[in-house]
């Protein structure tokens, strides 16, 4: 299991690894479901109802607490300041993002796929910790392990989607790579979390055998991690 923002104690912000099985949320499949309450009953001793987002790739972020269904559909994105709550998103080589106000104690928990992040998934994330009474100048950003610009490649017909982002696109050996997570950091930054506010962790998932990757894989069933954030 992964751990972040390890310097306040307060808020639990982790991911899966493969070992800890699939993740993702599928009406019909036991074994998910199975690895998912193992997993959850781990972390959440209290047993604290757990919100998921539904993962459309898109750049919809909603403001839930313990009256909000267990499943948000549209949206990429979670924020909450209740105590009673864990958010969750899954990921297969898509970035995982966690946001924390350690000071209004506001969380949130977003799904980056290169769709969203080019869609303002970041800005809208923002966007609602500031309506739910963050400060840009105060938050604290973790991007979790997700696949790296070693192997993100994209082919002509989307790179118009990156229009603006030119400095995070390389042409390397006849492929054509994006950089996700310099995209993230540049729009956190343009939004006003600080530079020195972000936290990365390196791993390409892609790279990495702990962990479980579309691009890498190529399942027939998409097999995922889970993210989640809540307060203990």
């Amino acid at each position: 299991m992964v751990n972040f923002f390890k310097n306040f104690p307060e808020v639990l912000a982790v991911m899966s690894e493969r070992k800890d099985g699939p993740m993702k949320l599928l009406k019909d499949s036991e074994v998910n479901l199975k690895n998912r309450k193992k997993f959850f009953a781990g972390i959440n001793p209290e047993r604290k109802k757990i919100i998921s987002a539904e993962i459309v790739h898109g750049n919809k972020t909603e403001i839930v607490d313990s009256e909000s269904p267990e499943l948000i559909f549209g949206a990429d994105g979670l924020i909450s300041k209740d105590k009673k709550i864990f958010l969750s998103v899954t990921i297969a080589d898509c970035i995982p993002v966690y946001f924390y106000d350690p000071e209004k104690q506001i969380f949130g928990i977003a799904h980056c796929g290169w769709r969203g992040i080019v869609a303002g998934i970041a800005g809208s994330a923002v966007g609602k910790m500031k309506e739910a009474g963050g400060k840009p100048e105060n938050l604290l950003v973790a991007l979790g392990p997700g696949i790296g610009k070693c192997h993100f490649e994209i082919k002509e017909d989307v790179l118009e989607k990156f229009s603006g982002y030119e400095n995070f696109i390389e042409r390397r050996d006849g492929k054509i790579i994006a950089d996700l997570k310099g995209i993230i950091k540049l729009q956190l930054q343009n939004l006003g979390v600080p530079e020195e506010n972000i936290e990365n962790d390196p791993t390409c998932t892609f790279e990495s055998d702990r962990f479980f990757s579309f691009r890498r894989d190529r399942p027939k069933e998409v097999e995922a991690m889970v993210a989640a954030i809540g307060m203990k």
